[in-house]
């Protein structure tokens, strides 16, 4: 078993977050590829970023909610890979349909101008869909691994923190005002404030439109909390990972420790570190260094300045490349310490959009550690 199979398979449940940019969609696709060519055991990949690099990834010509099998018979894979993405509206329509009490609650929601918006246009509607999707896959799927491909740091944080955020929607102050009816509206002394404002704003006809629309949707709260809650289990449970993908140098390291400060807050388990486009460390070699040296010597200036038609411009572009390579240099030696748990994939100009390419990189991956604390 490869390094980064071994890293990874400790969980069944393994979230691939980080900044944007730095190969997460690439990363996790490779580590979905390697484990299912390694092992006879059944993988999903998903992706909740809406992004949707994921398809590229594998050269899917299309992905969608339902899971796609991908072809690994060219790398002769001993386990099954699947794949999916999320479909917004679509995931929102199964919500309704599946969870509205009645049919005639069931026709209005969907029916309403302002479930259309939600559903489709309304950015934080995406991480509740993405709940209930994640919901569905980690509870009753048949996979002995799924790898979810999550949206840039921040995104990623609010989705993993939506289900709390639903409860907390169902509970609040706002959404028992705005169910409140109309008949009560008028004697209550605590709501009658709130809706002569919200009239004067909005319109006395587009309140009670939104008014309606979220009585009818407050009737979906007892399923949907209950999915909520288990979510929140799962994230938290012992078979559940993070991979924190970073690139060598730059905001994304920051960002990276960010992460798994924000992560380790919320009780979750970092599996492991992920450094991706990293530079061989064969490259940091006495003969790079003597050839370093002599284009920042008189006769590298002058070559290169011929080059650039200007002795200035070359000075100053040898003395960055230097600097560049002290910088990465250092980086190197510095990175993941012994027993700190770091997986390194190397910098690479092969196009990654294909499961043969992938698997090529994963199979370069270089260890140092491994912080499972899987226990």
């Amino acid at each position: 078993m490869s390094e980064a199979v071994r890293a990874v398979t400790a969980f069944e449940r393994l979230f691939v977050v980080g900044a944007g940019g730095v190969g997460k969609t690439t990363v996790g696709a490779g580590l979905a590829i390697a484990t299912a060519v390694e092992l006879d055991v059944s993988v999903l990949v998903i992706t909740v970023d809406p992004a949707k690099r994921l398809q590229s990834a594998l050269g899917l010509d299309h992905l969608d909610l339902r899971p796609v099998r991908v072809p690994l018979e060219g790398l002769g894979a001993k386990g099954r890979l699947e794949a999916a993405s999320i479909d917004m509206k679509r995931t929102w329509d199964g919500i309704i349909r599946r969870w509205a009490p009645t049919d005639e609650v069931r026709d209005r929601l969907l029916a309403s101008p302002i479930y259309e918006h939600l559903s489709s246009r309304f950015i934080g509607s995406y991480d509740y869909a993405a709940v209930e999707v994640l919901a569905e896959v980690l509870e009753g799927g048949s996979w002995d691994l799924v790898i979810v491909d999550t949206p840039p740091s921040r995104n990623a944080l609010d989705i993993l923190d939506a289900p709390r955020r639903l409860i907390e929607f169902f509970r609040s102050a706002l959404l028992k005002l705005l169910t409140l009816p109309r008949r009560a509206r008028a004697f209550s002394l605590a709501a009658r404030p709130f809706f002569v404002v919200a009239e004067a704003v909005l319109g006395s006809a587009f309140l009670e439109d939104v008014t309606e629309f979220f009585a009818d949707f407050a009737t979906l709260a007892e399923p949907l909390t209950e999915r909520s809650r288990r979510l929140e289990q799962v994230l938290v449970a012992p078979e559940t990972g993070f991979a924190i993908v970073s690139t060598p140098l730059g905001p994304s390291t920051r960002e990276a420790d960010r992460l798994e400060a924000a992560l380790l807050d919320r009780g979750l388990r970092v599996a492991v570190r992920i450094v991706n486009r990293c530079w061989p460390p064969e490259d940091f070699s006495p003969a790079a260094e003597q050839a370093l040296g002599w284009l920042r010597s008189p006769e590298g200036i002058e070559v290169l300045g011929r080059e650039l038609g200007d002795d200035g411009a070359a000075a100053r572009v040898a003395a960055e490349l230097a600097g560049l390579y002290a910088e990465l240099e250092g980086a190197w030696a510095a990175r993941a310490p012994e027993g700190a748990g770091s997986l390194e994939l190397p910098l690479t100009d092969a196009a990654l959009t294909s499961p043969e390419a992938l698997w090529s990189l994963i199979a370069t991956a270089r260890i140092r550690g491994v912080t499972s604390e899987h226990e």
